[in-house]
């Protein structure tokens, strides 16, 4: 008689199997570690996933799944703010966001590049979907009147998106949680003052002397709510296919 998986027993393996890969990579890890990390013998990782890559691929799947709801595109945020301000407002918490779930899932993210093989084109496809988005934002900031109708789309997305990916790179480096909320304030206002219209670029002055004087944004609740709202459904619904 075949011995029945356990749901319980392949979402240990799964956090056990995370925090091997991120530490050693998928060419040092061990099922037998992975299997001692989440308490279950060795046969009873093999009821679960035919090899460490099979485990390595749920997981990958998992988290670039929860990262789409993060790396969204501007259609998928209904009611964007029209007020230069407000919208400065809006990609910053956005941002913030972001980069926060990025460093609760740092060590995740150490695990990327040792994807090869079978699941390498699992993160090729996401970066292609990334360089797409940017663009779109580009493309939204241009035809909204927020960067000029002459900057070249393909290199400021280019840009923004080298710009970003060195943050992440600085961000994994740190021993302690960075001053998130400073770096990409700095980066925001840098990409809207080369690339913004007159009226953008007096939104960013607007903006910090508004800051200075303690006066918060009005649109960053309801965006932490419903980036909140997305990723938990996105994250549930992942947790009841792989289970």
């Amino acid at each position: 008689m075949s011995r029945i998986a356990d749901p319980k027993a392949k979402i240990m393996l799964l956090r056990a199997a995370e925090e091997v890969f991120a530490e050693k990579g998928l060419a040092g890890a061990k099922v037998e570690e992975i299997a001692r990390r989440a308490g279950v013998s060795k046969g009873a990782f093999y009821l679960h996933f035919e090899s460490k890559e099979t485990a390595l691929k749920q997981l990958l799947e998992s988290f670039l799944a929860r990262c789409h709801s993060y790396f969204a595109p501007p259609a998928a945020y209904p009611g964007l703010p029209e007020d230069p301000a407000d919208l400065l407002d809006f990609s910053l918490a956005r941002d913030v966001q972001i980069y926060e779930f990025l460093w609760q899932n740092r060590a995740f993210l150490r695990i990327l590049p040792s994807c090869q093989g079978n699941t390498d084109y699992l993160v090729i496809a996401f970066r292609a979907e990334i360089d797409a988005t940017t663009r779109e934002w580009v493309d939204y900031w241009r035809r909204e009147g927020i960067f000029r109708p002459e900057v070249d789309a393909d290199l400021a997305a280019t840009l923004i998106g080298g710009a970003y990916n060195e943050l992440s790179t600085r961000m994994l480096l740190a021993e302690t949680r960075p001053q998130l909320e400073d770096w990409l304030r700095f980066a925001l206002e840098t990409f809207f003052r080369a690339f913004g219209t007159p009226e953008m670029v007096a939104a960013v002055d607007f903006r910090n002397q508004r800051v200075s004087q303690g006066i918060g944004g009005r649109v960053a609740d309801a965006l932490s709510n419903q980036m909140m709202d997305r990723s938990r459904a996105t994250r549930d619904h992942k947790e009841r296919r792989h289970i």
